[in-house]
């Protein structure tokens, strides 16, 4: 293994910075639980990943806590206005960045409702330390100093480009994102989705968007029940719709009664059920409340291959368990590089660019208020009625895939949390498959580390918990001991 598991019999974080994973595990030794610690982690990741996530994304969580499991869903929706001035502009997609790329940023109000139902720690204590990250400021690093140039190189608002335009090691500092932060420590989600949501949509009005504070006063995050699949001996839990979470559990239940097979003709099998599973997802998925989503004849029906393209994008996520054995597996996001790339010049809010993933037709058709098919989702896994397991990976539509690679490193290869994040991964992209060197079986490689995905794990076993921290991404595994 290139980069070492945290172990300890108590409680652990995994994330993809090392200030949001030491944010957390301060809350943890405090004596707070997984949900207060994924409070300070969330806010963290925020502030020190800002291509990546931020206040102005989205969040959704897979929690077990006191051996129940749910799924709280923090994704926006789309500005009221938005369908209509697609149509009256005779757009034939919803632009990839700028003023009409954003919805409704859900990550403040899904981060809060999940720390009421199951939060113990005061909720402005959580915030402090994210607010002092912010103050101080994030030192660039090599990842972000690439994300940054990409981002210059296209689309972007001029608060955007001077916010973030730094050198390497060079401090972003965000005093502006730390006053949003104080403001929602003190006043709840209502400052977020009132004072600042004023702010947020006059300027995205000002630069041709349609935001308007209507779309954020009436928005809600809501818990439902996960979706679940009995797998060789395990139950894999996995995000509801309107995230494509189902994707994953199509390619494994092709594999219920069969051994996985990692060699030439294995890959052939795998990449037909690849197939089905995505032209299934873009059959039947979109927002369930907009439309029905048949779970049971997802799971059971055949279809013809349809083309698909998929699409990368730039996430974050994170695992923690506490000492009672609690666990949240959450992941973030403002979906590609810096999202819309539109910043807020006051509150240093960074807006996501969703709404790009609408289409203007069939189940994920723009309308009013709706959340698009979401590639959020993340795993826990339990054994016995006990957790085995959770996980959390960036990747976007490869989501599905990588979720399936790693549950079979682990399941039928009998590797460890760590060995099976870290190990070479294969991705289908629609057209081609690509793998990492130590791939043999297929053609195209790229180099290992690559491209494929930053993921962030921990496992139980016996007494003892793992946590892991890519090597492909700069994030540690930490905990108290």
């Amino acid at each position: 293994m290139l980069k070492p598991v945290f172990v300890s019999d108590k409680g652990l974080a995994t994330s993809e910075h090392s200030l949001s994973t030491i944010a957390a595990v301060e809350v943890l030794n405090k004596g707070g639980n997984a949900i207060d610690a994924s409070v300070a982690m969330s806010f963290a990741l925020a502030v020190a990943q800002p291509a990546l996530n931020g206040l102005g994304g989205d969040f959704m969580a897979m929690i077990y806590m006191e051996g129940e499991i749910n799924f709280i869903n923090g994704s926006g929706w789309a500005p009221e206005d938005l369908s209509k001035v697609i149509r009256e502009r005779g757009l034939s997609e919803i632009p990839r960045y700028g003023p009409l790329s954003p919805v409704v940023p859900g990550m403040v109000y899904g981060v809060y409702e999940m720390w009421k139902k199951y939060g113990s720690l005061e909720w402005k204590e959580l915030l402090k330390t994210p607010a002092d990250i912010a103050e101080k400021g994030v030192p660039v690093t090599n990842k972000m100093l690439v994300a940054i140039k990409e981002m210059l190189s296209g689309y972007h608002d001029r608060i955007t480009e001077n916010l973030y335009n730094k050198k390497m090691w060079e401090r972003i500092r965000l005093k502006g994102l730390a006053k949003s932060i104080k403001g929602i420590a003190e006043n709840g989600p209502e400052f977020f989705y009132s004072e600042i949501a004023s702010g947020l949509s006059e300027y995205v009005q000002e630069i041709g968007g349609v935001l308007k504070e209507e779309d954020f006063k009436s928005f809600r995050p809501e818990f439902s029940e996960p979706l679940k699949l009995d797998y060789k001996g395990y139950t894999i839990y996995e995000s509801p719709p309107n995230s494509q979470g189902i994707t994953t559990l199509l390619i494994l239940n092709a594999f219920k009664e069969k051994k996985v097979n990692f060699n030439k003709k294995g890959l052939e099998e795998i990449l037909k059920i690849y197939k089905r599973a995505y032209a299934l997802r873009d059959k039947y998925v979109g927002d369930p409340k907009f439309l029905s989503v048949p779970i049971e004849k997802i799971m059971g029906e055949s279809v013809s291959n349809s083309d698909i393209e998929l699409k990368d994008g730039d996430t974050t996520n994170f695992v923690i368990s506490d000492k009672q054995g609690n666990i949240v597996s959450g992941i973030q996001s403002l979906y590609h590089s810096f999202g819309s790339r539109i910043t807020h010049p006051d509150y240093m809010i960074t807006l996501n660019n969703r709404a790009s993933d609408f289409k203007l037709s069939g189940p994920n058709a723009l309308m009013p208020h709706k959340r698009p098919l979401h590639t959020l989702s993340s795993i826990i896994a339990t054994k016995d009625e006990r957790i085995s397991f959770a996980f959390g990976i960036s990747g976007a539509h490869y989501r599905p895939q990588q979720h399936f690679l790693i549950v079979t490193n682990i399941l039928e290869r009998g590797m460890n949390i760590g060995d099976a994040i870290e190990a070479p991964r294969f991705l289908w992209d629609g057209h081609e498959v690509f793998a990492e060197e130590g791939v043999e079986f297929v053609e195209k490689r790229v180099k290992y580390p690559g491209p494929t995905g930053v993921g962030h794990g921990i496992q139980f076993i016996n007494k003892e918990r793992i946590a892991y921290a890519d090597i492909r991404g700069e994030g540690i595994a930490l905990g108290e001991y």
